[in-house]
């Protein structure tokens, strides 16, 4: 196989895939299939998973000796993927095993129709009537498909919550956007009030039939989670290793915590001064436009201090997390462009305090958007970290290349999260209550490493998780719930933070090793235009090993 014939397996195998997975050809910036679900009958997963592993077995017995050394990387990088999507639908199962995994494809679906402007509305609206259609469809097979015996009760009880929240996208925003396309608003709502209908019989079989049978364990086991590190992040190190190194960087940074909170008040914690802290926070009302000023400043910083460069035609939206979304994530999260989107538009989601909440829970949900953190938070989602890398990342290289986001979170964590130290370093981050902050947030990047081993090959319970989070890493309770519930799910995920930055910071010593001249912007560029690789790839393309 020639390398250039290679590149065209790929841009054909990608399309067959999307096709079958429309929803997420849509979120990478292919519209063909914007009108459909998808299919999660037996028969056509089953055909899937043969096609694949067909395509998978042909690759492997291709000759690659004489690709070019970004050829190979490729190849690895696109060969990993492909076992991996296998390993997720025969060893994870969502399909038989969490409820979200539909409820995501309907409102996923539907929502990213809505905030991508990729097209005039009328267009999108024919799209997302299309796919309202196919939600009752979908939501039988969820039926037919989800084993109550292997469903963790956990997963069930979350799937609730985004149930009951769903029938407001149906019967509230859709009609309201048609109101001013007249050819699509009857169908829209007629469609939109079947769907509603649906969803509320869905959340009824997940209340009453579900929940109560739901007896599965979400953690998938030491053998799996070992296979996970080596064969998605392509890591040495094991579980018992990564346990090992999670709480000796917690320990290191409870350490330093503790001498900066002397520096600051001697007569206080560093958990006194940092629960002072949190005090000081924007209104609920003034909650997104603070994160857009946050933003804005960040952006200007990386320009001025000249850390890397920012692409021409990048946006950065900030906009309320769809209601569906708000149980898994507490404060706020980022949304990349599609890797074949032609705008460079990212979204950056922040989650609201909800209105009909108690003055106790909204504080609680503000406190997680203190002054001293907030602007670490819109560093890593936005500028230097999420937003410029990944934006960087779907610029230019392979369709093999612009995928490996998909394979591992560890250099995309583990930038945003270098950037937090980076931007101290640099200057922005300069108080000494934003550096305990900072520290604060990385004190609980190390629990997760913690969390992340102890969930999935250690027996610990979801309540001794959260118990964990309030406790150790002092985060709200309602926060730490969402947290948690979000480690069950994915795991190695949680760990790629932390583990992350380490394999960033090691890969940027050794640049500067071999390029003493380097100014900081080239060694970033050079970084980043690698693309999402896992960072064993990412050496081998900087440095040759």
């Amino acid at each position: 196989m020639q390398e250039a014939e290679f590149n065209r397996y790929v841009d054909r195998l990608v399309l067959e895939i999307l096709e079958r997975q429309p929803v997420l050809a849509t979120s990478m910036g292919i519209h063909t299939w914007d009108d459909r679900l998808a299919d999660y009958s037996p028969s056509s997963m089953e055909r899937s998973i043969a096609e694949l592993k067909a395509r998978l077995a042909e690759l492997e017995q291709a000759d690659v000796s004489g690709f070019s050394e970004e050829g190979q990387i490729d190849f690895v990088l696109f060969t990993h993927l492909l076992r991996s999507l296998v390993r997720s639908h025969e060893k994870i199962a969502h399909h038989l095993t969490n409820p979200n995994f539909y409820l995501d494809e309907a409102m996923s679906g539907i929502l990213l129709l809505i905030m991508k402007e990729f097209a005039p509305l009328p267009e999108r609206l024919r799209s997302v009537l299309g796919r309202v259609r196919e939600v009752p469809r979908l939501l039988a097979q969820a039926r037919a498909n989800l084993q109550p015996e292997r469903v963790p009760r956990t997963w069930a009880a979350l799937a609730l919550e985004q149930a009951q929240m769903g029938p407001g996208l149906f019967q509230g925003l859709l009609p309201g956007l048609a109101k001013d396309v007249p050819d699509l608003a009857g169908g829209l709502r007629e469609a939109g009030e079947e769907a509603a209908a649906t969803l509320v019989e869905f959340a009824r079989y997940l209340e009453e039939e579900l929940l109560p049978a739901a007896r599965g364990d979400f953690a998938v086991g030491e053998d799996l989670f070992n296979e996970l590190l080596r064969e998605d992040h392509m890591v040495n190190y094991d579980a018992d290793e990564l346990l090992e190194t999670g709480w000796r960087l917690f320990r290191e940074t409870e350490a330093e915590m503790k001498e900066l909170a002397r520096e600051i008040d001697p007569t206080k914690t560093a958990e006194q001064i940092l629960e002072e802290a949190k005090a000081d926070h924007p209104t609920a009302e003034e909650l997104l436009d603070t994160y857009r000023r946050a933003m804005e400043s960040t952006r200007q910083f990386v320009i001025d201090h000249d850390i890397a460069t920012i692409p021409k035609g990048e946006r950065l939206q900030i906009v309320e997390t769809p209601e569906y979304l708000r149980p898994l994530i507490p404060y706020a999260a980022y949304m990349p462009p599609g890797i074949f989107e032609e705008e460079l538009q990212g979204f950056f989601l922040v989650t609201p305090v909800d209105p009909g909440s108690s003055p106790e829970e909204r504080e609680q949900r503000l406190k997680g958007h203190h002054h001293a953190k907030l602007p670490v938070t819109a560093l890593h989602e936005g500028y230097p970290g999420h937003h410029l890398q990944l934006v960087r990342s779907v610029t230019h290289g392979t369709t093999a290349r612009k995928l490996g986001m998909m394979l591992s979170t560890l250099f995309i964590e583990g930038w945003a999260f270098y950037c937090e130290e980076l931007m101290e370093q640099a200057g922005y981050i300069s108080t000494p209550i934003q550096r305990l902050a900072r520290l604060s947030d990385q004190l609980w990047r190390a629990g997760r490493i913690i969390l992340d081993v102890s969930l999935h090959c250690k027996g610990m319970s979801e309540q001794e998780a959260v118990d964990f989070l309030v406790t150790r890493c002092h985060l709200e309770p309602a926060n730490a719930r969402a947290e948690v519930r979000r480690y069950t799910a994915t795991p190695t995920q949680p760990q790629s933070y932390l583990m992350g930055k380490l394999e960033i910071l090691g890969i940027v010593e050794e640049y500067r090793r071999r390029n003493p001249g380097a100014s900081l912007r080239e060694m970033h560029d050079a970084i980043l235009a690698c693309g999402s690789l896992p960072p064993r790839l990412m050496r081998r393309q900087l440095f040759g090993a």
